[in-house]
């Protein structure tokens, strides 16, 4: 998983730059990272639940091997129409280490430590981001951007043989069916699905504001940092993300372990609020120093938000379920957020410019504290 999620994050702080230099406009960028979440929004939540019904190993294959050939034509391709395919192909293939992985964590997890659980895979998240950022900019600005998709497409690559060696032994099939008494009618399956949809539609509901901001910084922060600051080079720009996801590794743990102590759902709230004051800052950036000091804020925000969120989730749904409804939460909730503010940033940014781009992320994310105070319950 880590492997995989490195080849991601190899290439992703070029990839704007990339698309840019070959003459993709800030519009067409956006609907593009669009088409990559909306395949990872099919793709989630359909990879949940093959977990939990094979087991981990298809999914991890997807998530590494398929995606590194994926991958790989990226460094080929210019044409507007082929990206767009090889866009949703990307998010459907990547999106096949996310809710299996956080699923086997969730089941594995006791029930006093699962925000702590589920920082482990923000820690892996972080690691790999800070890792795969810092050498995305320095192999751009020395051989370009063709062998950044190489090196991103190798390291996926080895991830598939690491799992092929790693899970020789595993079986295919790792949950039995879930026996259902015959006596279980139709109205009482309805009644089930309601159980498992109602503890996720005010979680949907925050994460979606909450990752509009992510979504905007994803597309937009590269080129607000050249284009707008100006003077930033693509190794400082991945610098940027490197020095994000360290921060987030650093603390991923010890926040997961504080949800779980002060409250995850005050935790949540707390991740909302640094977030929407980070993007607020990045709209009226002026320097490099300044958009460190923010992207440092916003990587606080996330490291508090998302395992405290997860954690929560997870505590309301059984063993059984659990790939399944992080899929479900990754696919319908994180993921819209993002589509959202992929495509909405770049029009905003056409239409109005960077500073009310990032102004949109930083009011959903207020918007997120409103509706997690008013409508999120955590039991006690």
């Amino acid at each position: 998983m880590g492997l995989g999620i490195l080849a991601t994050n190899i290439m992703r702080p070029i990839l704007p730059l990339y698309l840019t230099s070959v003459g993709v406009s800030p519009k067409i960028l956006g609907l593009m990272f669009s088409m990559a979440m909306a395949g990872m929004l099919f793709g989630e939540i359909s990879w949940g639940w093959v977990a939990d019904k094979i087991g981990i190993k298809l999914p991890m294959s997807v998530g590494t091997t398929i995606f590194g050939l994926i991958i790989f034509f990226f460094a080929y391709t210019q044409n507007i129409s082929s990206l767009f395919i090889l866009f949703l192909f990307w998010g459907l293939a990547r999106s096949a280490l996310f809710g299996p992985g956080r699923g086997y964590i969730g089941a594995a997890a006791s029930p006093s430590n699962k925000a702590a659980s589920m920082a482990i895979i923000a820690v892996l998240l972080s690691a790999s981001s800070s890792l795969g950022a810092l050498s995305s900019g320095f192999i751009a600005d020395t051989w370009g951007y063709r062998f950044v998709f190489f090196a991103a497409c190798g390291v996926a690559l080895i991830g598939g043989g690491v799992l092929l060696i790693g899970l020789k032994k595993t079986r295919w099939v790792a949950h039995k069916p879930i026996t259902i008494p015959s006596s279980f009618t139709n109205t009482s399956s309805f009644k089930n699905v309601l159980s498992f949809c109602r503890p996720l539609a005010p979680q949907c509901l925050v994460a979606t504001l909450f990752f509009l901001g992510h979504g905007i910084l994803g597309a937009f922060l590269p080129l607000l940092a050249t284009q707008v600051v100006g003077g930033i080079s693509a190794t400082e720009v991945g610098f940027l993300y490197f020095i994000a996801g360290f921060v987030s590794m650093i603390l991923g743990i010890p926040l997961g372990m504080l949800a779980d102590r002060a409250g995850k759902k005050k935790i949540m709230i707390f991740g909302l609020l640094l977030s929407s004051v980070a993007l607020a800052g990045m709209a009226f950036a002026t320097s490099y120093l300044w958009l460190i000091i923010v992207t440092i804020s916003q990587s606080v925000g996330m490291a508090m938000f998302s395992p405290a969120s997860m954690g929560l989730l997870s505590d309301s749904v059984s063993s059984q379920r659990q790939s399944t409804a992080m899929g479900v939460y990754g696919g319908l909730c994180e993921d819209p957020g993002i589509i959202a503010g992929s495509a909405l940033g770049g029009f905003i940014w056409s239409a109005w410019g960077p500073q009310a781009t990032f102004l949109t992320g930083a009011i959903a994310a207020g918007l997120g504290v409103v509706v997690s105070l008013a409508l999120i319950k955590e039991s006690s």
